[in-house]
Parts: C-alpha cells; sequence; structure tokens
C-alpha cells in the first residue's frame, strides 16, 4: 500500500505540473466562525454564516519549497466592536514555515495541507496510505501529521484523487469546543488549463457542515518568480485570519467572580472589564442561567458561583442570547452540567448539530463526560414563571447582527438583559444595532429600568441611557 501511495502521488503530482510553487487571483468570500459576514452590499443577518463577507482582488500563493502559504485580498465591511458602518479593509492569512512544521498545532498548517498541492506534499512527506476501496471513483489517500489532538488521537488528512489524477477534494477534522470533531471540508472543481498550469476555477471549504471560504479562480500561473514578495503582510492594523480555532498559548488568568444582587433570587455575574456577565436566576426548585459565559472556563466559573448563591439547585436552563463563538463557549460546561439550552428557534439546527457532535479530539468535560444536548426553542416569545419568578424572553427581528437574537425581560426587578447590544461611548452616535433594538422595544412596551449587557459595562446601565443614545 506505500508504494501504491507513492505511485498515486507521483501520477498526481505530475497532473498538476509538478509545481514548486503556484499563485492564483480572483474573488472569495469568508465569514468569522458561528456569524454573519455583513458587508456594504448586505447588512442583515440571515442565518448562519449568511451572508458572508466579499473579498475583491484576492491573490494567494503557495511555495512549497519553503514550505509556506499566504492570501490577501480588499474587504468593506464592518470593524468589529459593534461598528455598522463598513469601512475599507484587508484580508490577510499565512501560513509561516514555522506553522507548516507537522509537529506544530494543526491549526496553524490547516490552510497549507488542504490544498491539493500543500495536500501532496505533506502526502509525500508522512507516509501516506492509499485506501484499498474506492470513493466515487475517487482513490483516497490519507496522511497524519505528527502532532496529536488534545484528546491524545492521530489527526488525519484525506485526499480524493480523481481518474485524471487530480486531487478535487480534501478533508480533515479539527477539534472545536462548540463543533466537537469538525470535518473541514476543501472541494476543488472547475479544474481547467490557466495558461500552463492547472488550477481550479471553485474552491469552497466548509467546517461542520457550514460555508466558510470560497474563491473564484480568473487567473493562474506557476512557479512565479517573485513568489517570495507575492502578497506581502498588511501593517499589524491589517487584516483577520481564519477563525475556528487557535493555537494553544499561556493559560489565562484565574476568572475571579464577583456578583450584584439584583433582587432575591436575581443576581449579576461578573469578572470585571472586559467580562461576558451572566444572570442567574432562582426558580422554586431548579436555576436558570442567562448566558454561559464566553469561554469553558467562564462557563464552569459562573456553574460554581450560581451554586454557591443557590445550593441544592440544579441548574435546568441556560438561555443562549445568540449563536455567536463568544456567545456559545461556555454552553458544552452547561450541557455537560445538564442544563436544557433556550435559544431562539433559527438557532436551533446550528446547536443541536454542532453540540451532538463526537468529541473524541477534545478533552474538555464535554469529551470526559458526553451528553446529548437538549435545546428548547423559542419562536418569538416565551415565558417561563413558577407563580412567584417570572422571566420573559423575546425574538428581537430584524437586526443586523444575527436572525437568532433574543432578550430577557425580568419584570419583578425591571431589568433587561441583552447581547451586543452596546451604548455607545459618550459623545459617539448609537450604531445600527441600537437603532434596530430601540423601536422593537417600544412596540414590546416592556417596563424595564436596568438595562444589562452581556459584554460588561463599566457602570450600571438604565433604559433611560438607551434612549439618550438614540436621541429620545
Amino acid at each position: 500500500m506505500a508504494q501504491d501511495a507513492r505511485d498515486v502521488i507521483a501520477n498526481a503530482q505530475k497532473a498538476l505540473g509538478d509545481l514548486k510553487s503556484i499563485t492564483y487571483s480572483g474573488s472569495a468570500k469568508d465569514v468569522a466562525f458561528q456569524q454573519c459576514g455583513s458587508n456594504a452590499a448586505d447588512m442583515i443577518c440571515r442565518g448562519t454564516h449568511d451572508p458572508m463577507r466579499p473579498i475583491s482582488n484576492y491573490v494567494r500563493v503557495i511555495d512549497l519549497a519553503v514550505p509556506a502559504s499566504r492570501h490577501t485580498g480588499a474587504t468593506n465591511n464592518p470593524a468589529g466592536g459593534g461598528a455598522t458602518t463598513p469601512m475599507p479593509g484587508t484580508f490577510f492569512q499565512q501560513v509561516t514555515p514555522q506553522q507548516a512544521d507537522v509537529s506544530q498545532a494543526l491549526i496553524g498548517s490547516l490552510e497549507l495541507y488542504i490544498t491539493p498541492w500543500g495536500f501532496l506534499k505533506g502526502a509525500a512527506a508522512n507516509n501516506a496510505t492509499v485506501s484499498r476501496r474506492k470513493v466515487k471513483n475517487h482513490t483516497v489517500l490519507t496522511w497524519s501529521p505528527t502532532v496529536k489532538a488534545p484528546s491524545g488521537k492521530s489527526y488525519f488528512i484525506n485526499g480524493f484523487v480523481n481518474e485524471q489524477n487530480i486531487v478535487d477534494q480534501v478533508e480533515t477534522w479539527l477539534g472545536d469546543n462548540i463543533m466537537g470533531d469538525m470535518h473541514i471540508l476543501a472541494t476543488y472543481t472547475g479544474w481547467k488549463d490557466f495558461g500552463g498550469v492547472m488550477a481550479p476555477s471553485k474552491i469552497v471549504q466548509t467546517r461542520g457542515g457550514w460555508p466558510y471560504f470560497e474563491v473564484t479562480v480568473t487567473a493562474a500561473k506557476a512557479n512565479p518568480a517573485d513568489v517570495a514578495t507575492l502578497v506581502p503582510a498588511p501593517a499589524p492594523a491589517g487584516g483577520r485570519g481564519g477563525a475556528g480555532g487557535g493555537a494553544p498559548g499561556g493559560a489565562p488568568p484565574a476568572l475571579v467572580v464577583t456578583t450584584e444582587k439584583l433582587g432575591d433570587g436575581l443576581w449579576r455575574l461578573t469578572t470585571g472589564a472586559g467580562s461576558y456577565d451572566s444572570l442567574v436566576v432562582e426558580f422554586k426548585d431548579h436555576i436558570m442561567m442567562l448566558e454561559a459565559g464566553q469561554s469553558e472556563a467562564r462557563g464552569f466559573a459562573y456553574i460554581a458561583e450560581a451554586k454557591k448563591l443557590i445550593p441544592n439547585k440544579p441548574i435546568r436552563y441556560v438561555m443562549n442570547t445568540h449563536p455567536h463563538s463568544d456567545h456559545t463557549a461556555g454552553l458544552p460546561a452547561l450541557v455537560a452540567e445538564g442544563a436544557t439550552i433556550i435559544t431562539q428557534k433559527n438557532n436551533e439546527e446550528f446547536l443541536e448539530k454542532a453540540l451532538d457532535t463526537p468529541r473524541t479530539l477534545l478533552n474538555d468535560t464535554l469529551a470526559k463526560n458526553p451528553k446529548k444536548a437538549k435545546v428548547e426553542t423559542v419562536s418569538e416569545k416565551k415565558v417561563y414563571s413558577d407563580g412567584t419568578r417570572t422571566v420573559e424572553l423575546y425574538h428581537v427581528s430584524p437586526v443586523p447582527h444575527s436572525n437568532g437574537l433574543m432578550i430577557a425581560y425580568i419584570p419583578k426587578e425591571k431589568v433587561l438583559f441583552q447581547g451586543d447590544f452596546s451604548l455607545p461611548a459618550a459623545g459617539q452616535p448609537a450604531n445600527d444595532h441600537i437603532k434596530a433594538l430601540v423601536p422593537i422595544l417600544e412596540k414590546l412596551n416592556l417596563d424595564f429600568d436596568r438595562y444589562i449587557n452581556v459584554h460588561t459595562s463599566a457602570t450600571p446601565q438604565t433604559k433611560a441611557d438607551l434612549w439618550k443614545a438614540v436621541g429620545k
């Protein structure tokens, strides 16, 4: 089989021109994982990864001799931090020679080795094997980087070689705290001769079954003489790289949770500046947590604090304001705890598929204590009450940020709890998120005083502050 693999690799490399490097260009689309790519042409979020962010003047270079990969392009999308006005920007992503080392974290080298050229280079250097079975007229090559997953399991990268000896699909799996063993699939179609080099005219990458990156190729060149200087890195504040995981770094500082009592059986949990805050609500025989905190560590910290505040009652529910990655990362800790996730109906498919994916590559709490995620949905309104404590949940739509956004209203203490509708800094205008929320609140006619954001504010905020922000 090893001999067969060498033959398959050699034939595929020959079919692709036995390249040392390649550059191709055209247009592309990407997305921040689990989010929407709102942009100058399309500002309303319709669903997970819909819309994607357009990238114009797209250029990619793959240098197999180094090896390294770089790609860049121009964007026109909101700058982040609550901004909703599109601004010119730069997409830039690279795999450095250090990252391309297969003993290093797979997330760093992934974008090189899931290309046809990078896959074949990795296969030739890492004892690839060839499957005895054909998959839809494809021969399947498989190889593993030397780096292991956090669970200790080996990664596998599969390349599908068609009858013309072209690699037209590459797949692998990467551990992700929400998506579990996240399937990453890159498909290369419309192969043709671009003036002396074979290249695909269409590239589509999905992660966890969701659209993630697309390229329409209009030009390609083999072994460009200026390969080392093509796609220079932008200034440090330029673009952003991919999403869906990160290279391991130093251990984050321990989270110190402080509480603010908002009423009998109602607390706000925070860790200070930069915190993702949660509310803990006590019912007669259980606890409801509003938001799980933006990491597994924060989820654990808030679970511990909730049990300290309300001993001997289970956390039955956790409400998710919307499915963006920084608002879902704490959910696995709550699923392992046995809590039911309350989310807006539009998020049901995403969260159920993600959290019920096997977690063989991870060593987190849900991998060690597998439980099927329980998801309860809200269409437009749902009220949770035991006769003494009431929490009302509302879908807020249409808004630019997500089509699955919810707010929580607690009538007894007149508290409104929401995620990502951040008030502007003093003297700054309100963004389109806030402008979209206020008429929805007016229509709902909720009698609230306190305005609490998941993204903590330096000082308590009120309805008057919100109304002032929009000039009311």
